[in-house]
C-alpha cells in the first residue's frame, strides 16, 4: 500500500465515525494529500475556503512546534465553533485535519481518532 493509499484509508476510517464530518491529511504547504467527507454530508465551505483553512491549520501546527522543546509536543489542537469542532494532529510529516459535529466531547473524540491512527 502506498503512503497516499495508507493516508486515504486512515482518513476514510475516521470519516466513517458518526460524529466526524471530514478527515484529511495535509502536506506542509496545506495541500490535501488524502481525505474524505462523511458519506452524504454537505460541506459547510467550498473548495477555495477549505484550502485557506488548511493553510492556516498547517501554519498553526508549525508555529506550535517552536515550543516543543520547552513544553513538549502537541498531541492535538481543537477549536469549538458554533457549527463545527475542528481538530489538528501532527502525524508523520503530515497534518491530520478533522472536523466534527459541534456537540462532541473533544477529548473523547481526539482519543478515538488517535486510536484509529494506530
Amino acid at each position: 500500500m502506498s503512503d497516499i493509499q495508507s493516508y486515504q484509508h486512515k482518513a476514510d476510517l475516521i470519516a466513517n465515525e458518526p460524529e466526524i464530518r471530514f478527515a484529511g491529511f495535509l502536506d506542509m504547504m496545506g495541500n490535501l494529500v488524502a481525505g474524505s467527507f462523511r458519506t452524504g454530508l454537505v460541506p459547510l465551505k467550498n473548495e477555495e475556503e477549505r484550502k485557506k483553512m488548511f493553510i492556516e491549520a498547517v501554519l498553526r501546527i508549525r508555529t506550535r512546534q517552536d515550543f516543543d522543546d520547552n513544553l513538549g509536543a502537541v498531541e492535538y489542537a481543537a477549536a469549538r465553533r458554533t457549527k463545527v469542532v475542528t481538530m489538528t494532529f501532527f502525524v508523520d510529516d503530515k497534518v491530520l485535519f478533522v472536523s466534527a459535529e459541534p456537540d462532541i466531547e473533544i477529548d473523547t473524540t481526539a482519543r478515538k481518532i488517535q486510536n484509529l491512527l494506530k
